[in-house]
């Protein structure tokens, strides 16, 4: 990479001064980006956002690779209606990130409200001059776990009670 604007070029970031670019800075563009990505359903930024072996592990436990964390939001398994991050802090280390937050958003899986407040933890690494998601974890902060667990529990219960009256 030849220079400052060359980077910003490549890695869609146009709106960052390079006079006064850093890594971090870099790296909370790419985060704010995602979150748009995720709100707008804008799949083909996703998939650029996430490396192939990305992996999260959802509020309630549950362990996704990329492929089926896509999917959940093109199916609509999980939709956002809004989000909004505070303590966001970025830790550079190398070609790694880490980056830590709290997000409050609204939003639905599989029909149940998943508003609240949550901590999350991103992995990026640096490849080829681009930043990567690879891995991220949430946890859900307050009442929140609970009533997730209630959700699914309900939902998974009305999916398999329908489809067995559908078999019948």
């Amino acid at each position: 990479m030849s220079t400052a604007t060359d980077y910003l070029s490549l890695n869609n970031l146009s709106g960052l001064d390079p006079a006064t670019i850093c890594e971090e800075d870099v790296v909370r563009k790419i985060e704010s980006d995602w979150g748009d990505a995720f709100l707008s359903r804008d799949m083909a930024s996703l998939d650029g956002l996430m490396a192939d072996e990305y992996i999260l592990t959802d509020p309630l436990g549950f362990v996704r690779n990329k492929a089926e964390s896509l999917a959940a939001i093109e199916t609509n398994e999980v939709s956002f209606e809004s989000t909004e991050s505070d303590n966001v802090n970025v830790r550079i280390n190398g070609d790694t990130a880490v980056v830590t937050g709290r997000s409050t958003f609204r939003g639905r899986y599989k029909g149940w409200s998943v508003a609240g407040q949550y901590q999350y933890t991103d992995v990026l690494v640096k490849r080829e001059g681009s930043w990567k998601a690879v891995g991220s974890h949430i946890t859900a902060l307050g009442t929140g776990p609970l009533r997730l667990r209630v959700g699914r529990f309900v939902c998974d219960w009305l999916l398999s009670h329908k489809e067995a009256h559908s078999r019948s």
